[in-house]
């Protein structure tokens, strides 16, 4: 894994940013992918979810994905990307239809 000032996730690595969670009403953080990283000062991660916006994460609130999170949003960026492609096969007219 390459470090370069303090930076120990490469991009596409699954993050979830502790500063987003809350408590009331209860919310996990948000999770997202390594989009890139940006040098600062102060550094930050730039973190994909799957709504597709990216959002700037400090290093020291982000940790690792579990295995269950990373499902969560992979399972989320499925359905997101199925949605349009569904709508475009019902649509009159269309070539996929």
């Amino acid at each position: 894994m390459e470090w370069i000032m303090g930076r120990t996730h490469q991009r596409g690595d699954y993050l979830v940013d502790e500063a987003t969670r809350q408590t009331v009403p209860p919310e996990p953080g948000w999770v997202g992918r390594v989009q890139q990283f940006l040098g600062g000062p102060p550094p930050r991660y730039v973190l994909v979810p799957p709504t597709g916006y990216g959002w700037r994460a400090r290093p020291e609130h982000v940790r690792a994905a579990t295995a269950g999170e990373r499902a969560d949003h992979d399972a989320t960026s499925d359905r997101r990307r199925r949605g349009p492609r569904a709508l475009g096969r019902r649509r009159a007219g269309s070539r996929a239809a």
